[in-house]
């Protein structure tokens, strides 16, 4: 058996070091490092084990489990993008490897600590342990592999590009985070990717058999990743912290890993067989992705025409005729130049130009330029001029006509010839050919005599040659330059043609290049890929040499000294930020309470029958009422499985909301004081309208490009996804939803819009079977605890990731008119993406309250290993929230858990129940109780002012009379004046400078946004691109419409502040005219949120889409600046459109403010001139009828 495990490593051997020269040869270097760490696992015999799964699920614990020893830290803060492997060794070490620079070898590893300080470096890509101390086994490897839940490119490739050497996979996921997307995802990747997958359900102490039976758990949990096809080889379910626990299979975990690392000589030859196939398909894709990215500038070239009516032979083809035809029309310019040229000399050698009578006439002729020549006795000179003249004369006319016939005729018909031949069109050419004529004078006869010859038969020879040459020489002339006229009008005839043959030709070369080289590399792909099943010869001289380089780089490395200590601020340990209740006297607000309610009481009592103080009567009893009916709205806030109702029960005292690990369709659920009309225990359960409901399935449906019109309809389209073998992304949830939908339809189909009474049990029911709370919009519980005993009426909210799209202005409207706001996270999960965007949303409208009101509690402190650890993961939860834009928030660390099971000091639930209690108490009642003051102040002078006018003489009364109508019409005036201008120009400028800020504020978070939507595991080839834009497109239209909620409420904070300073103003300007009046204060009443809807809905994406032309492949596009391109042509593109929604909800937002501002502007006048009007009518009854002076007197003692 060992012998065919080593003949059959021999042969793997010579396959990895020929995949590794082939590779090499193509370029692909990625692969070749990897194959070569592969070929380092064969030689050393290593079998490695992963840990994968969320961050704190509890990876590191296993591993320290499993190996026996705190190797590894193990803390609920997030860490950088490590891998970490440990193995037996014969002495501790450790190295710490960089992605940029040698490695640092630790000897002697004395101090975790210190290898975690020098993992926050963010170029670190693996941390390798050797331990001599260690129940691992001699050549197993164990992998802690960052966690997975991260948007962080640097995460998932540290993780991804490690995973190929594993033998095997444990995915760890913690109990409460089972059934989480990301799990499903990864884990089907881990399968797709042949690994031997197995699921660790961890921390499954935290399951309670009261609220779901282990049983209905492990079975649900399956049936999860089933829906997901996702089919691991087993699922264990441990629990490192209650080893006793009856469920824990920790033990048959380390049974199991013992068997497989025994079987380990045979494991590996096959999982390297595999690892070698996923490696080779890496490099197929590899090369898949360089063709890509080599043919992709050609494909572009291809997309800007209909390639399907052009393939590559019928381009070529049209490239081949433009070609001859282009040729063609310039060979017929060149051609028929060159006839003419030929022709034309014919012509003129064949032109006779000097026959017998012609040359006797030159003999003739040439005798009178004889020196010796003379005629007659007398007057011999002027007749010797006569006869020259005269013989010349004869001579000419006699050459003209030879000239005429033997050339000129013979130039005129070539050229008509020719020109017939050329084709010219619309020209005047052939009527100049028909009167081309070869002209000279006698000048020419005279100008090729030869001066001082002797006239012989050789000299009349040359002459008449000469001559003729002359002639011709103009003949020539005179028909190049028809020619050259000819051929200029044919260029111009030619030249659109030839234009338009060049244009096209440009065009279908450009598309034929792109053609040939598209072929050019799909061929050497090609060749790629056959020559990668053929195995080379001699390869194996390759391992020595490899084997060195591994030598070289153990000799290369550094060895650590404190020069090498990286640069890290360390905080003091327990330097917490955690919050801590004020020291104040928590009987002063409640004794100041009740002894302003007493002297309310007596107030009332004492003017009760007074004719001009009934509005002031009515609005005394109004801040009583709030003081004796103290009532609270208190919202609480968190993602799925943060704790919240856990949290709850622990606040309530008593497990009333029901806690499950499996995510529900969320409602909203009011926990109320009871009332005689409500008794303890009944619950009224408010289910969604027809209409509702129908969004919210229509919402749903949406994934699956499906929509109804009715919720039959909806119901029948159901019954179409309920064949669907899988489904991926967020897909599952909505599926579930809708499944749940059809499930209970036809139970509640008859009851939407209805308000049901139930008791406790089914108010249980409702919130924890999806079937039944799918239907449900909100339920208002009445539970009678000490909690609610406090006017508190306790509102727990969908969770931050709902789907449904309606709760989003919900949980705004809660955020908005809560008293006090309880946001829960869990220890040891990092802020998911939904928790953030809610935590930016808080950090936005913070500074807008007049208190804060906001508290963040960190839910199972009970899973804390020290104090230490504690207060790490408090300072790090204040640090992110800080991020998020909230400033000194309120934080507390609890464990719901241990105040459940009466361990409540331990619980440090008291802590923060003192600190909320001082909140409702101190800071809420103070408001009240300052406004309440006041207004008994205010009754006081009033009565002071009656008292007043009615001790005056009747003169005096008089005067008073007078003054006070004059006042009175004035005030009235002043009032009917004033207009809600002003305050709309305000706010009309605040508005305008806050929206401003809010495009630049959306367009600064765009890079994470991007970076969230395009990124690895989403993004592996060109089809998730546009599932990435529609995400991304959600992530920024969401954020506008957030920002839009956000700054509704901080201009509903500035006009409030401008109302109160024109309240304050015109209180300034009546005082002046009657310094004795006095007004209640002003409170606007608030008004609802407008709907924002997303930014982007209805957006065309096409445009958008054309940035895809940036992504080449996926390695190219994560590594190079295609990324980056792309992102910025799309926030360009998006920046556009960010415009045209702003102008939209502008109008909309400009709208609804002018209409309250006038309306609550109308009302703040009339309820000025009420309170004047009664004081005003006060006075002139007591100026006027007899005053009981000495009882208002006593009254004012009283007050």
């Amino acid at each position: 058996m060992v012998k065919l495990v080593q003949k059959e490593q021999h042969v793997i051997v010579e396959q990895i070091l020929s995949f590794i020269k082939r590779v090499s040869n193509n370029g692909d270097h990625a692969r070749v490092q990897k194959a070569k760490h592969l070929l380092k696992k064969l030689d050393q015999q290593a079998f490695h084990i992963a840990f994968c799964g969320h961050f704190s699920a509890g990876k590191s614990t296993m591993i320290n489990h499993l190996v026996g020893e705190q190797v590894l830290p193990s803390s609920p803060i997030p860490t950088s993008a490590n891998l970490v492997k440990v193995h037996r060794a014969n002495e501790d070490f450790a190295i710490v490897y960089y992605d940029d620079e040698q490695p640092v070898y630790f000897p002697q590893l004395r101090s975790i600590a210190l290898i975690k300080e020098f993992c926050k470096q963010g170029n670190v890509k693996e941390v390798e342990i050797g331990k001599a101390n260690t129940i691992l086994p001699d050549s197993v490897v164990v992998m802690d592999t960052p966690g997975v839940d991260s948007t962080d490119d640097a995460h998932r490739i540290a993780t991804e590009s490690a995973i190929y050497l594993a033998d095997m996979v444990f995915y760890v996921m913690d109990y409460n985070h089972v059934q989480s997307e990301l799990n499903f995802q990864f884990t089907k990747e881990l399968l797709n990717h042949g690994m031997e997958l197995y699921l660790v359900i961890n921390q499954i102490d935290k399951h309670h058999d009261e609220e779901l039976s282990f049983a209905e758990f492990s079975k649900s949990v399956q049936q999860a990743f089933a829906t997901w096809d996702v089919h691991p080889k087993g699922i264990f379910f441990t629990s490192l912290k209650h080893p006793d626990n009856s469920h824990n299979q920790i033990k048959e975990l380390q049974a199991f890993v013992q068997q497989t690392v025994d079987e380990k000589d045979i494991r590996i030859t096959h999982s390297i067989e595999s690892s070698l196939h996923i490696l080779e398909d890496e490099h197929m894709k590899w090369l898949d992705e360089m063709l890509h990215k080599q043919i992709a500038p050609y494909e572009q070239v291809l997309e800007h025409v209909a390639v399907a009516t052009i393939d590559a032979s019928s381009c070529f083809q049209q490239e081949q005729d433009l070609q001859n035809e282009r040729k063609r029309l310039l060979s017929i310019e060149d051609a028929w130049a060159r006839y003419f040229q030929t022709e034309l000399e014919k012509v003129l050698k064949n032109a006779y130009l000097m026959p017998f009578e012609t040359r006797e006439l030159a003999k003739s002729y040439l005798e009178t330029t004889q020196q010796d020549f003379k005629v007659g006795v007398l007057f011999t000179k002027k007749k010797t001029e006569e006869e020259r003249k005269k013989r010349l004369h004869l001579f000419f006319e006699k050459l003209q006509k030879d000239v005429e016939s033997q050339l000129t005729w013979h130039i005129r018909s070539l050229a008509a010839t020719a020109l017939k031949e050329l084709n010219i069109k619309g020209t005047t050419f052939a009527q100049d050919a028909s009167s081309l004529t070869v002209t000279f004078d006698e000048h020419l006869l005279e100008a090729n005599l030869q001066k001082g010859a002797r006239l012989t038969g050789e000299y009349i020879l040359h002459y008449c040659d000469d001559v003729s040459a002359s002639i011709k020489k103009i003949a020539l002339k005179l028909c190049n330059g028809w020619k050259e006229q000819v051929l200029g009008a044919y260029r111009k005839e030619i030249a659109t043609q030839l234009s338009k043959i060049e244009t096209e030709l440009a065009n279908i070369s450009t598309l034929a290049d792109a053609f040939r080289s598209i072929q050019y590399y799909k061929g050497i792909y090609e060749e790629n890929i056959k020559l990668l099943q053929v195995p080379l010869d001699h390869v194996e001289q390759l391992l020595p040499e490899i084997r060195q380089e591994w030598e070289n780089e153990r000799q290369q490395m550094r060895v650590y000294d404190e020069s090498l200590q990286p640069d890290v601020i360390k905080k003091e340990t327990g330097s917490s930020r955690e919050n801590k209740p004020f020291n104040i006297d928590e009987t002063q607000s409640v004794h100041q309470s009740e002894t302003l309610i007493e002297k309310m009481d007596r107030a009332i009592e004492l003017l009760a029958n007074k004719h001009s103080f009934t509005r002031y009567i009515q609005h005394l009893q109004d801040k009583k009422k709030r003081l004796e009916n103290q009532e609270y709205t208190i919202a609480l806030f968190g993602a799925f499985s943060a704790g919240k109702s856990s949290f709850a029960n622990a606040l309530l005292g008593e497990k009333v909301l029901p806690v499950s690990p499996n995510p529900t369709t969320a409602a909203i659920n009011r926990i109320c004081p009871v009332s005689e009309e409500h008794k303890h225990g009944t619950a009224n359960v408010h289910l969604k309208t027809a209409d509702q409901l129908l969004d919210d399935v229509r919402n749903s449906l949406k994934v699956f490009n499906l929509d109804c019109q009715s919720l039959i309809e909806a119901n029948e389209q159901i019954r179409t996804l309920k064949r669907l073998n899988k489904s991926e992304g967020r897909e599952n949830i909505h599926l579930s939803f809708l499944l749940a939908f059809a499930k209970g339809f036809e139970q509640y189909k008859e009851q939407l819009g209805q308000t049901l009474e139930t008791n406790i049990q089914q108010f249980q029911a409702f919130v924890a079977n999806e079937e039944q709370s799918c239907f449900v919009e909100s339920i208002d519980l009445y539970y009678d605890v000490p909690f609610t005993r406090m006017g508190i009426t306790l509102v727990d909210t969908p969770g931050a990731d709902s789907i449904n799209a309606r709760h989003t202005g919900v949980a705004f409207e809660y955020i908005k008119e809560s008293d006090a706001i309880l946001f829960v996270t869990y220890y040891n999960h990092a802020f998911a993406k939904a928790d953030r965007e809610f935590l930016i949303q808080l950090g936005r409208v913070k500074d807008a309250f007049e208190l804060d009101k906001m508290f963040f509690i960190v839910n199972a402190i009970d899973l804390a290993e020290s104090e230490e650890e504690l207060h790490e993961v408090l300072d790090y939860v204040n640090d992110q929230l800080t991020q998020y834009g909230i400033r000194f928030p309120r934080l507390f660390g609890i464990s719901s858990l241990l105040a459940i099971n009466g361990e409540v000091e331990q619980s440090k639930l008291p802590h923060f129940q003192k600190a909320f209690e001082q909140f409702l108490q101190y800071d809420l009642l103070k408001m009240v109780l300052q406004s309440a003051e006041k207004e008994l102040e205010r009754g006081k002078q009033m009565v002071d002012a009656i008292i007043s006018s009615a001790s005056e003489s009747n003169e005096q009364k008089a005067e008073r009379k007078r003054q006070l109508h004059t006042a009175r019409k004035q005030i009235e005036q002043l009032l009917l004046d004033a207009k809600p201008d002003q305050i709309i120009t305000n706010v009309k400028q605040e508005k305008k400078e806050l929206l401003f800020y809010v495009k630049q504020r959306v367009f600064y978070r765009f890079p994470d946004f991007f970076k969230e939507a395009f990124n690895p595991a989403t993004v592996y080839n060109r089809e998730g691109l546009k599932h990435a834009l529609a995400e991304l497109l959600d992530s920024v239209g969401y954020d506008f419409a957030q920002e839009f909620r956000a700054t509704t409420l901080r201009l509903e904070a500035y006009s409030k502040k401008m109302f109160h300073q024109v309240f304050a103003q015109l209180e300034k300007e009546i005082q002046i005219l009657n310094n004795e009046l006095s007004m209640t204060d002003f409170e606007l009443e608030n008004r609802k949120t407008p709907e924002f809807p997303n930014a982007f809905q209805h957006i065309n994406n096409k445009p958008l889409e054309q940035t895809f032309k940036h992504f080449k492949n996926a390695k190219s596009f994560f590594e190079k600046n295609e990324k980056q391109a792309m992102q910025e042509e799309l926030q360009s593109l998006l920046e556009l459109e960010a415009d045209i929604y702003l102008q939209s909800q502008d109008e909309k937002l400009e709208s609804m403010l002018q209409t309250w501002i006038k309306d609550e502007h109308e009302r703040m006048i009339a309820e000025i001139i009420a309170d004047i009007t009664e004081q005003f009518e006060g006075w002139f009854e007591a100026l006027e009828q007899t005053v009981n002076v000495e009882e208002w007197k006593h009254i004012s003692k009283l007050l």
